[in-house]
């Protein structure tokens, strides 16, 4: 049987999309790269939005009309919005057994597959870089968000069955793999013996080769000193991502979120001294209820002192069945907009100004996808820190970690750099040429 996947949200879903190819896969199926050519059509969705949720409904609805594959669906939409799901017709959706959908599947054709009846809740992708699901559901409730609901509380998948998964990224040449999780850092405390975060880090270090490790985004109450101890090495890729969602404490406290601003401070403040090349980004909500101007002023007060490195801003949308959607002192939408495009426009500065520190710099790069241009052949990675850089290069560098030095940014905001030898010993920018030297080698940008 021919399986097209595809998924909305977060690096949650691409996680899981890829572990259902991989096992697929190994069922003895086929993924093809055109959903004209599959028998089945899987979609992983989301809710974490409204936007998402639209998305959702948009991309099942898109395949069910140009494509004449059977379309089955699950996640995290199909959880919550059961009677939205039951109104697309000839929708099969299965979430309860989520990791039973290969078996089913492969043992259904397209026809019988039409008649299972619905379940209430619930490959290798030619990519340099694998996502990995440590855990699923949160602990947390925050008055805004529908997870807890759509995915339950926190439970962790073993460290053994998490170094299998990364072995066999491993063995197709995974050079990075991202760790992800609904709450990724709450992994480990369902396990008995109860388990830190550190501990299974420490373990993938040892046991495993690969050369990057990277963690999706985590929540501030979760970094203790033991992690962050491990985010030094040399192999765990030096970016963190850690929601803020506001930097008005009486705003987290309606938010439901166990975080003020001196304990994020505080955790921030850890990091930057074991690791002060981490570059740390976050996630803003804007206009949430009760967010008046004068405590709108001070959140962005205290995110201007926490110098992100760049970060996410969402506008408060109100998603039925959350507490926040019951909440009064609902904030206009025109204030909304302008208080989401005061923080977007605060968040590219910020990003800008990151990398324009980095010029003149030498990157380790990891190189994921080439395209020809009118100018030649270039190829985009991401750093060590996750930014994005694009260079021109007549040697084939995909799926490779190589020295490149960064010479300027372009239009789109990406850096632009240069390759260099393996073991560089010095790079110079000169400011106003268009040439970089690196110890008797030139190097037209």
């Amino acid at each position: 049987m021919r399986f097209y996947l595809d998924m909305v949200g977060c690096r949650l879903n691409q996680a899981e999309i890829d572990a259902l190819a991989i096992d697929l896969v190994n069922r003895g199926a086929e993924i093809v790269s055109d959903p004209q050519l599959a028998d089945t059509i899987i979609i992983n969705t989301c809710c974490v939005t409204a936007k998402a949720s639209a998305d959702s409904r948009k991309m099942i609805r898109h395949y069910q009309n140009h494509s004449p594959a059977k379309v089955v669906s699950t996640g995290c939409w199909v959880s919550v919005a059961q009677s939205e799901a039951d109104e697309i017709s000839d929708l099969t959706y299965l979430n309860d057994q989520k990791e039973l959908i290969p078996e089913i599947l492969l043992k259904k054709s397209p026809e019988i597959i039409s008649e299972l009846v619905h379940k209430p809740k619930l490959g290798h992708r030619n990519r340099t870089r694998g996502f990995v699901k440590i855990q699923d559901g949160c602990n947390n409730a925050c008055s805004f968000c529908l997870t807890t609901i759509a995915r339950g509380p926190s439970t962790s998948s073993k460290p053994e069955d998490i170094l299998e998964r990364v072995k066999q990224l491993e063995r197709m040449d995974i050079k990075e793999i991202v760790l992800t999780g609904v709450q990724l850092g709450s992994w480990g405390k369902d396990l008995e013996p109860k388990r830190r975060l550190s501990s299974l880090l420490e373990y993938l270090l040892t046991h495993s080769q690969i050369p990057r490790i990277r963690l999706s985004s985590i929540e501030p109450w979760d970094i203790d000193q033991d992690l962050v101890n491990v985010l030094n090495h040399p192999r765990i890729m030096p970016n963190l991502h850690i929601p803020l969602q506001s930097g008005s404490d009486s705003i987290l406290r309606k938010m439901h979120r166990p975080v003020n601003q001196e304990r994020f401070r505080q955790v921030l403040a850890m990091i930057r001294e074991i690791s002060p090349q981490t570059a740390i980004t976050t996630d803003v909500i804007s206009g949430f209820p009760g967010e008046t101007d004068e405590l709108f002023e001070g959140s962005c007060n205290f995110i201007r002192s926490c110098n992100f490195n760049g970060g996410h801003v969402f506008s408060f949308s109100p998603m039925p069945g959350t507490l926040a959607n019951e909440m009064e002192e609902r904030v206009h939408s025109a204030v909304i907009k302008a208080r989401t495009n005061h923080l977007l426009v605060y968040f590219a500065e910020q990003e800008k100004s990151y990398k324009q520190q980095k010029l003149g710099q030498i990157e380790r790069v990891l190189f994921e996808s080439r395209k020809i241009s009118p100018q030649g052949t270039f190829y985009r990675g991401f750093t060590e820190d996750y930014q994005r850089v694009i260079c021109y290069s007549q040697e084939t560098l995909l799926n490779q970690i190589r020295n490149v030095g960064l010479t300027s940014l372009n239009e789109d905001g990406d850096l632009l750099g240069v390759l260099l030898p393996q073991n560089p010993t010095e790079f110079a920018l000169t400011e106003g040429v268009n040439k970089v030297e690196l110890r008797g080698y030139g190097f037209e940008k």
